[in-house]
Formats: structure tokens, sequence, C-alpha cells
């Protein structure tokens, strides 16, 4: 028996239970109930032994947000109290509650004493024992540490999963890899990697208590396990081997021969069928390896058992004695079958619970523990025979009085720890213990809620069960509606209207209605009340597909209907007071591809949406998969896989003539590579952050996506995934570990954090589009559920748990109950449909169809379907509605129209609004960085290279090499990995390994021989016009960066001087014209002093033909002049001539230090000019570059 609460005379000792029904002022009555205990309040047999204190009382609830708010929400009731109690408090409208407990505080001294109490109580909230669970076991196993065996020193783990996966690959490495063949080869069909572990183990690492670790190795007892099945199922195999033959050429003769003679159905057992079946059985018998044979279902046609089955209508033909042994054959093939699958389960069971042991190691070691371990600590503390009741008496002793909020969110492990201190059905008349909480709520049992641990304690607290019955949330149409619905479910259904109910016992979760406390403001369109519940019911039967389309169209145009409407809205006294906005509307969903259909719906429409999911993580969003391969491109630049992989991401949404570019034009690739050397060069500066933020500005990611329907959302991913991985790098060294970081979040996606939760993408006041489980504690004024017909069908557990005496868990592998887990998915889905139908204030609109074919997972099986009587009463779904529209003048029924058409919201516009700011900061907005490769894009193509056939020569690799940007980046990366070691390494065994193993990655696995002998004639050719070569040289520097200010400078000014002053009169090609305003910036290959004097060496890995004569003076001069390298010449030239003057001072005399540039063509090395062409330093140039790029300074000056 349930009795409505009266929070002035409810009990306050023994233990209680208080059912809260959605939108029946939970937080108000916690509220209530603490100022009662503050104050000692009630007559005999109602009030508390004595006055608490809030330190005395412990408020448990599940979220940090939710503690807050409890402490604020009774911070705020007791200071009102405080102030009623002096008379200071005088509101418009009176507080019956108050105003009662005043009532029964008539003296005044009594009164003044109250008030003091309740300030100082109020004052006291700062210390009061309101925790979420995690906090408070914390908290009490430090402060009982010795009782406990904590240690003081452990520090708390937020997110176990880097440690976790530790553990995995641990127990790949030390347990998967000792073992041999056939115990490898049955483990690897369950695990193929460290991943799959994870997946597989994920369930059975989540039991609580955790599973005992193993006593023995899986090397020690698997291959034994496995010996037995084997062997029988390798004499099996012998057995029908021996038979096979003649069974084949006696069923083959049957089907092939006269049709007169064959009494076997040619479309079940033709003689293709048989043939098929046959050799699938003479396959299986041959091979050591499957246990089942293909073609099952064939080949169980075959046995005497079923032959008979497929015969026409004639007699079946006498057996062949085969066909027995084949019905032998399958018998013991399902034993077998059944023992490899409780082996597989042990091989599970013992990986989880060698994970977790692990786990708990790895910890240990670095002083690490998470919530999960302190709550297990506890309540093994707690239950323990000799510690725990000592222990539990304490913790009565310090919080006599114990309320539990969200109860039905509880795990078992929770409720045990409640129990074991409180006794839950010893209702102890010196202590209080509330559970208050609401079971019709219970949604999160992946989280690790039981609902069963609530009506454990239903049951243990019988007699003491109260309820909230005034519902403050919505209107009393909505109210009136929902309770006909419900209460007709719980009368006529035989399940009650949650499906808990059975023949001849209790009820454990029955339906109460509520009352309704209303509004003030009214839902009305055109000047009426506005139906509280509307079915939108589908003509004809739809596939899935269909009813998501249909549904979400309906939706959206309902939505764009009411906010075009000026007469929609909320009324008081009958005028509307405020039209109705996007922000009064959510749209709930089940998951995110419903969201995605409804979404996409509104976008069609104009209408903007954002979305929040409290399940999803932003490790399982395609954005982290698309930024993992953005960062492997960055961290790694020269990876030309890689970096084309990062271009042709999504998220750039780049053309593909743009990619096609890329590929044909070397100037445009080089542009792109000096990009991403730019950011692989700021993320190793700045952080991982930055550099997102960057790329973010650079590539146009931001303005682009904000232009598609899901843009704000994945933006809002890419900009959440930066801040975690910048977080994550001040504990991880490097990019590349960085990129391994992600790889394992995105692997490990379900197991999140709150800082890994999707964030809303927006707070502007847009439609919301929800999911049921995150909308679990909100209201909205209006509710679209337009595909609550939607279902999925149960899987079956593959596993049970016992537990032992002393509460230890044993696995037990079976074929799973799948009535039972049918069952149990609907009372779930039950539960997640009354949350979905309470978050509205006024009003309903939910979505409803037929399915179109047996299987379709709309509303057969569904919870709507249970909740208007579908099953139980077997009509079709328009007698179902018309049915549900006779329990209420609030209901409505509508037909969705076949044909639903598209109007475009516009939005109205609001002249009372201020006019945006004006930006009047100054900011150069044309400011830029440039470089060569940014002056010669878009240059002309060099005519003087045409393609040119590749004839091998003996001797010659730079001739047979492979050309193209490919290869020229990798020798410049192996040169400049050669340059910062020393040139000398070349011929050192560590360098050729290093080598083999960078050719392997760039795919010239095939060209590393040609790759060392290239390099090592590259590293011993002569310089012209120095005698020196590369291996000869000391002082050299690679890769110097060079930055210098440039302001409005134009691209034919510089194309001007270089044509003066370096090969005067000779063709090239023009400059593209550009203005260069901000920095222009570069990277020299290598910088060198010899003799005395300062040269840049460049790297050049152009063709200018197949043999060594086709390098001579004139071909580089072309060469260079066509790429306008001497342009770059000149810039670097430039950078060094401006080094050295600051670094030299008065000492430094160009003439005499600068030595100009060497154009290095690496396939010319054995040419007439080997390779090398000189570009001495012009002072002349040098001073009218000065100028044009802001030095006043001559360069003839030092």
């Amino acid at each position: 028996m349930t009795t409505i609460l009266d929070p002035l005379h409810l009990p306050l000792h023994g233990s209680r239970l208080i059912e809260a029904s959605a939108g029946t002022g939970k937080t108000w009555t916690i509220a209530a109930l603490y100022l009662r205990m503050i104050l000692g309040h009630g007559s005999e047999g109602e009030h508390f032994p004595r006055p608490l204190l809030p330190e005395d009382i412990l408020v448990m609830t599940f979220t940090r947000a939710a503690t807050q708010e409890l402490k604020e929400r009774i911070r705020d009731r007791l200071q009102t109290a405080a102030r009623y109690f002096r008379g200071t408090e005088h509101p418009a409208q009176p507080d019956p509650f108050l105003e009662a407990l005043l009532a029964d505080h008539p003296d005044p001294e009594v009164r003044a004493r109250a008030a003091h109490q309740l300030t100082l109580a109020a004052d006291a909230m700062d210390d009061s024992a309101i925790f979420t669970i995690d906090a408070w076991c914390q908290r009490t196993l430090r402060e009982h540490a010795f009782a406990t065996g904590s240690d003081f020193r452990e520090t708390l783990l937020l997110d176990e999963t880097d440690l976790r996966d530790d553990a995995v690959r641990d127990f790949w490495r030390q347990e998967i890899y000792p073992l041999g063949e056939p115990a490898l080869d049955e483990v690897l069909q369950l695990f193929s990697g460290p991943d799959k572990i994870r997946q597989e183990t994920a369930a059975l690492c989540k039991l609580d208590p955790p599973l005992p670790a193993p006593a023995s190795r899986l090397a020690d007892w698997l291959p034994d396990a496995l010996a037995a099945p084997r062997r029988r199922l390798a004499t099996l195999k012998a057995q029908w081997a021996a038979e096979h033959d003649a069974f084949a050429e006696w069923l083959s003769g049957l089907v092939n021969g006269p049709k007169a003679d064959n009494p076997l159905n040619g479309n079940t057992l033709s003689a293709a069928i048989v043939s098929r079946a046959l050799a699938a059985l003479r396959d299986w018998a041959d091979r050591s390896d499957p246990l089942i044979p293909d073609e099952l279902d064939k080949c169980q046609r075959l046995s005497a058992s079923k032959l008979p089955e497929y015969c026409k209508n004639k007699p079946p033909p006498v057996l062949h004695p085969a066909a027995e042994t084949l019905d032998t054959l399958f018998r013991e093939l399902e034993t077998i079958a059944q023992q490899f699958t409780r082996l597989h389960g042990e091989i599970r069971t013992h990986a989880a619970a060698w994970i977790n042991a692990r786990l708990s190691r790895l910890k240990a070691q670095s002083g690490q523990v998470s919530f999960a371990d302190y709550q297990r600590r506890l309540a093994r503390v707690l239950h323990d025979k000799t510690q725990g009741p000592a222990l539990a008496a304490r913790l009565r002793q310090k919080y006599p009085a114990a309320l539990i909020d969200e109860f039905q969110d509880t795990s078992a492990l929770q409720y045990q720890i409640f129990d074991d201190i409180y006794h839950a059905a010893d209702n102890n008349p010196d202590t209080l213990l509330l559970l208050i909480g609401d079971p019709k709520q219970s949604i999160y049992a992946f989280r690790g809620a039981d609902i069963d641990s609530y009506l454990q304690a239903r049951r243990l607290t019988e007699g003491r069960h109260y309820a909230l019955g005034t519902n403050y949330r919505s209107s009393h149409a909505l109210v009136s509606a929902l309770n006909a619905i419900y209460t007709a479910a719980e009368h006529d259904d035989p399940q009650g209207a949650f499906a808990y109910a059975a023949p001849g016992a209790d009820n454990p979760l029955p339906y109460q209605p509520v009352q309704a406390h209303g509004h003030q403001k009214v839902w009305r369109i055109h000047g009426k009340a506005a139906p509280a519940l509307t079915f939108w019911g589908a003509g004809e039967k739809l596939n899935k597909g269909d009813y998501l389309e249909r549904c979400a169209a309906q939706a959206a145009e309902c939505i764009v209907g009411l906010l075009d409407n000026p007469e929609a809205g909320f009324a008081q006294e009958g005028e509307i007071t405020r039209r109705l906005e996007a922000k009064d509307i959510a749209i709930l969903v089940r998951d995110r591809h419903e969201a995605a259909s409804i979404r996409q719906a509104l976008h069609h429409r104009q209408l903007r949406s954002v979305f929040l999911s409290e399940q999803d993580s932003v490790y399982a969003s395609e954005e982290a998969r698309e930024l993992l391969l953005w960062l492997e491109a960055v961290a790694e630049p020269e990876d030309a896989r890689r970096l084309r992989v990062a271009l042709a991401l999504p998220l750039l949404g780049q053309p593909l003539s743009a990619l096609d570019a890329f590929h044909q034009n070397e100037t445009a690739w080089e542009a792109q590579l000096e990009q991403f050397q730019d950011l692989s060069r700021q993320w190793r500066r700045q952080g991982v952050l930055a550099m997102l933020h960057h790329s973010i500005h650079q590539f146009g990611i931001a303005a682009r996506l904000l232009t598609q329907p899901e843009g704000e959302r994945r933006l809002t991913n890419l900009l959440h995934l930066g801040e975690l991985l910048q977080q994550a790098s001040a504990t991880i060294d490097g990019p590349e570990a960085l990129v391994r970081h992600l790889h394992q979040a995105i692997a490990a996606g379900s197991d999140q954090s709150d800082a890994h939760i999707l964030r809303l993408e927006s707070d502007a006041g847009l439609l919301r589009v929800v999911t049921i489980h995150a909308a679990k504690g909100l209201q909205y004024p209006l509710v679209f559920l337009p595909f609550i017909a939607t279902c999925k069908a149960a899987r079956a557990n593959p596993f049970t748990v016992i537990h032992s005496a002393e509460g230890q868990p044993a696995i037990h592998w079976e074929s799973g109950d799948t009535t039972a887990a049918e069952r149990a998915r609907l009372q779930e889905d039950l539960r997640l449909l009354y949350v979905a139908l309470t978050r509205a204030e006024h009003a309903l609109w939910l979505g409803l169809a037929a399915p179109k074919t047996a299987g379709t997972p709309i509303f057969a099986g569904s919870a709507i379907a249970h909740l208007l009587g579908s099953e139980r009463t077997a009509r079709d779904l328009a007698t179902l509605l018309e049915d549900c529209a006779r329990l209420s003048p609030e209901i409505v029924v509508e037909t969705l129209p076949d044909s639903i058409p598209t109007t475009l919201f516009v939005r109205p516009r609001n002249n009372a609004h201020n006019p945006p700011p004006e930006y009047t900061a100054s900011f150069e907005k044309h400011w830029g960085v440039a470089s060569f490769s940014h002056l010669v894009r878009e240059l002309p193509a060099d005519p003087a290279a045409p393609p040119t056939p590749r004839r091998a020569q003996a001797g010659a690799p730079w001739h047979r090499y492979p050309q193209g940007m490919n290869a020229g980046t990798f020798l410049h990366d192996q040169l400049q990995r050669l340059a910062q070691n020393g040139f000398a390494q070349i011929g050192q065994d560590q360098f050729v390994e290093q080598l083999h193993k960078a050719c392997t990655q760039a795919g010239l696995g095939d060209w590393v021989g040609e790759t060392a002998e290239w390099l090592q004639a590259i590293v011993h050719s002569p310089l012209a016009p120095l005698t020196a070569a590369l291996c000869d040289l000391s002082d050299t520097l690679s890769e110097m960066a060079f930055w210098f200010p440039s302001d409005a400078l134009r691209s034919d000014d510089l194309d001007r001087l270089c044509q003066q002053h370096i090969f005067p009169g000779a063709d090239r090609p023009r400059l593209p014209q550009r203005v260069i305003h901000g920095m222009m910036r570069g990277f020299m290959d290598l910088v060198f002093e010899q003799g005395g004097r300062y040269y840049v060496l460049d790297y050049k890995s152009n063709v200018l033909g197949s043999e060594d004569a086709d390098y001579h003076a004139k071909a580089l001069r072309d060469a260079t002049l066509g790429h306008r390298y001497e342009l770059q010449s000149s810039l670097y030239q430039l950078a060094l001539h401006r080094l050295l003057r600051q670094r030299m001072g008065s000492r430094y005399r160009p003439e005499t230090h600068l030595g100009g540039t060497l154009f290095f063509f690496l396939r010319g090395l054995q040419g007439p000019e080997r390779g090398v062409l000189h570009l001495p330093a012009d002072l002349a140039l040098l001073d009218a570059l000065d100028g044009l790029f802001g030095w006043p300074q001559r360069a003839t000056q030092p």
C-alpha cells in the first residue's frame, strides 16, 4: 500500500521509500524534509529523536551538478524559513508548508530559537554532507583509513582507459604469445588482437564484484581442455571420410538417375544442391580446422531423419547406412559445438579476470585508484563480518540520517553499501534511511543502474511506501491525457503498464495517477487551447526507412507551421503573452541516427537545431577519425601517402580538380608540403591545440562546415577533441605519442569520462534535438517524439552470473534465454517511453506507423505498442488510435500524410533588437606569410623539360630511379638526416638500417640498394667551384629558417630585379602578379662554411634527361630559369647576408664572406658540371632587395 506523502507529517525515522514520479517536486520535498530534521519537527512518532545539523544528514545523489543544486536549494530554503520564523518574510504568495511549520511553533521564544537554528544551518551548508556516491566513498575511506586499509598517498584516477589498455596489451604478450598450436589457433578465433580482446571482455570486466584473479595461466589449462573435443572431432571426421564415397555414389545415382526412380524433390534437393552438400561434407572431413561443415542446412537434408521430408509424393528410398551416420554425426557436432562455446566463454572469462587483476596491480604500482575502486573497497569492508559491523556503527553515528536521491539509478554494489550501514529491513527507529526515486525512470542500466535493487528495497520497506502525488511540470490537459493512457494499460493489461505484474502477485512497479498543479499560462493556437497529445498515424504500413523519413518531414513541417503562426503561443487570461520560439521545442530521439533524420528534415526547411546526446563519446565521432588522419600527416609531413590522405579528408572538402593538381603539379605539391611542415613545427613549439586552430583558419574549415546541416556539431567535436588532446599532451611526450593516444581513445570510444561526452554545439535559442537519456531531469514547453515506435530486438546475454555464498561471481556460459531478454528489453523501453512522455510542459506529438513486414523494427514489440494494447487486443493501428482518442478529450489523432510539402521557415524580423556593434579596431586585413613556393605558384609549365624516355644505364642508379615528387621529397629527407648527423655516417650500419626502413615506408622498398649507392655518390661528389664534397664539410647547418618583413611588396619588382642581375636577357617565365604584405619566410636545405666563405646549397632532383651528358651547363641554367630558382637563390642570399651582417658586425665583408648559391642537380652528378650550378652573390642585387624588404643599410657597407 502506497501513501501520498505529506511532507509535514512523514515519520522521520526508520527506513522509508518515496516514489517521486516525473515533475512531482522531488527536490522541493528533500529540502522540506531536511528543514524538518534541522528543527527536530514532528509530533510523537514523527520526529527524529533529536534535531540534526547539516553535517549529520547524509544526502547522496549521482552528479556533481545535482549536489551543488541541492546545496543551494536547501540553503535557500533554510534562509527563507529563518526569515519566516523571525517575521521578516512577507511573500506575495504565502508558502503553505512554512505557514504550517510556523503554526506548529506558536511560542515566540521557540520561534526565535528555531530561526537561530535555521540560520546556523544555512551558514553551515558549505560543510554539509551532500555528496555524490563516488565522492562520499572516497571521503569515508580516507576518514577511516586504518579500518579500511586505505593508503593516504593514493591519487585519484578519473579515467582508467589508458591503464586498462596497458593491461590488455600485457595479456596479449604474457598469455597469448606463449601458446602453441592448436591452443593459439583457437584463441585467435576469438581475439585477433588487443582491440578485439578489449571488446570481447568489456561486459565481464565491469562485473561487481569483479571476477577473482585466475589461479593459472592460459597455457597451463587450455591445451588439455581442447584435447578431448578435438580428438572427438578428428574421430568423427575420420569416420565420415571412410563412408563418404559410398554414400556420395549412392545419392548421386539417385538424383542423376531416371526421374521416375528419383523420389526427391527437385527444388529442395536438386542435383546441384546435393553436389554442393556432398562437396562440403568431403571438404569438412579432409580439413582439420572447421568444426561445422559449410552449407550446413543442405548437408543436414541428407541425413536419415531429414531426407524423407524432401521427397515428393512418393515413398522415400531405402536409405544408405551412411545416412544414419550423418544423424549421429550432427548430434555429436552439436555437443562438440556446445563444448567449444563453453570453452570460448572460459577463455573470455580468464582474459577478463587476468586483465582486471593486472589493472589492479598497475594502479597499485602507480599509487592510483578510481572511483569504482573506492566503492568496491568500501563495500568489501562493510560486508566483512569482522570489520563491517564496527565501521557501519561508526558511520550511523556520524550520519544518523541518510537521504538517497535518484535511488532508481543505484547499482547493486551501491545498494549493498547503504543496506550494510542502515539495514533497511530492520526499520531502525534510531536512524533514518529515505530512499527517494522513481523506478519508472530507471533508464541507466548501461551505467550499472540496477532496478532489481530498487525492487528489493521496495520489498524490504513494505508498508512504508510513500508517493508524491502532484505534478508541477505539466499542464492539467497533458497530465489528464497521460493518466488516461497509463491507467487504461495498468488496468487492462495483465502485465500492467510497465510489464512487471504477474498473476496472483503484487505489481512491484505499478502506475499511480498523479494530480496536476497546472500552469498559469496555457498553450493556445488561434485563440483556442491546443491539444495536449497528438498522434500521427500512418494510413499505410511502412518500412523503417520510410517511417523515419515521413515522420521527420511531418514533425519538421508542423514545427515550421507553429513557428510561422503569430497566434501560436502561451496565453494568460485568454491573451497570448509570448509567441512560440524555437527554444521552446525539443525533439526527443533514441540515437544519433534518428537525430540525423530529423535534423536533415529541419535543415531542408531552413530551421536551425542543436543536438545533445548524453551517451555518445566524442572519440566515437567521425571527426575523431578524420582528426587522427590529419594529425598523422602533420606529425610526418614528409610521408606523401599520409599527406595525400589528409588533403582528401571530407573536413577540407577539396574538389577533385585540386587533388589532381597536387598530384600533377610539383609546385602545388611543394606548397602543400610546406604548409604541413609549418604546422608540424607549430605543433612541436606551441602545442596541438594551437596547430589545430591554425589549421582550421588556414584551410577555411570552419567557414565550410558552418554551411552544412551538421556543421556546428562537427566543428564543436573538432574543437573539443583539440582541447582533450592538449590536456593529454601535458603527460604525453611528442606528436607521435599523441597520435597513438588518439588512436587508442578511438578504439575505446565507448569508454567515456565526463570530459569525453559530446558537447552541445550551440547555446543559441535554437530547436533542440535531444536523446531521451540526455533529456531525463529536463523539461520543455513542447516535445515531439516523431520516432517513438522504433524498437530493437533484444539479444540474449551469452552468460549467467552466479554468486557464491561469499559473494564471488562465477560465470556460466550457455545459450541465453531470448524470452527473458526480450521481456527485459520491453520493460526498459517502457521506462524510457515514460521518461520521454513526461518531459513536456504543455503538448506532445507522437509519430506512429504499422510495420510493412513482420521483421520491420517499428511498432510491433515496441513500448508504445504495449502501452496502447496492440499485443493484448490484436487490433490494427488505426483502431488502437481511435480507442486511445476516446480515453481523453485531450488526445487527438491525425493521419500521417502520404505526401508532405517542404515549407521554408522565414525568420521574423525583430526591429526591437539593438543594431550589432561595429568593430572599430584597426588591423591588417591583407597581412600574410609568403614564401618562394607562394611566389611561383601557378607558374607556367617548364617547356624545356618534356618527358624523356627512361633508358637504364648500367652503374647509373640516378637515371633509373623513380621520378616525381615522392622520390624527390624522399631524397631530400635522407640528405637532411645525413646533414644533421654528419655526412660521414653514410657508410655506417645504423644509417643503412634506417635507410632500409625509410625506403620501405616510402614505398621504395625495391630501391634500397640504388638509394644507398646514389647517396654515397652524392656525398662524395666534388662541389664546383669548390674542391670539397659534402663529406668533407665540417661547419654545416641543415634546414635553416629565415623570416623577414615585407610591406606591400609587388612580385613584379622582384621579377624585374632578378631579370636585371641574374642571367640578364635570358628567357624565363614571368612571376604571377602578387602583393606580399606581412612576412617572407623560407628554409634553406644546407648552409655551410668553406675557406672562410658561406654558401647556400639546394638539392634538386629534376629530370633533365636520361644520360649524364644531358646535364650540361646550359641545361642546368635553363632548368634554373624555367623554375625561377634564381629568385629562390636571391631570397636565400638575402637571408644569409642579413644573418652574417648581424652576427659578424664590423668584421663582415660581403664580397669576402658571401660565397653564393649552389644548386645541386642530383641526377647530373657525373655530368659535365658534376650537377652543380653556382650563382655567385650579386651585391647590387642584395642592396636592391634590402631596400624592397625594408632594410635601409647597403650591402657594400659593413
